[in-house]
């Protein structure tokens, strides 16, 4: 009868870690492992939203620029070709420094990606 009892709980809880892995690998894109906001230092709480705004908007454009890197082809250029170990956070990233040091045009506009 316990046992019962304990599986809703359960199968809540491992909803709330499937969240949790996703918002950290988030935090950790804004932070240490790619934007490094934490070294803005800013404490006024409406310069630090205004930060996190456009942070937030560049971080889904670097998800987008990923996710063209897959679709379009450009993952041979980007990263390994045996296999990528990269998110598309990561990707889009090298995408964009790669785009810059090439001086390649680099796609601004949002399209759905199918």
């Amino acid at each position: 009868m316990t046992v019962c009892l304990l599986l809703p709980k359960t199968q809540q809880w491992s909803r709330y870690y499937q969240k949790r892995f996703g918002i950290e690998t988030f935090f950790s894109d804004q932070k240490s492992r790619g934007f490094h906001i934490h070294k803005s230092h800013i404490s006024d709480p409406q310069r630090l939203s205004r930060l996190l705004i456009a942070a937030c908007l560049a971080y889904i454009w670097m998800i987008y620029l990923g996710a063209l890197c897959g679709k379009e082809g450009w993952l041979s250029i980007i990263h390994r070709t045996d296999r990528c170990d990269l998110s598309l956070f990561q990707l889009g990233l090298r995408t964009l420094d790669y785009f810059l040091n090439e001086d390649c045009s680099i796609p601004v506009m949002f399209h759905i990606i199918t």
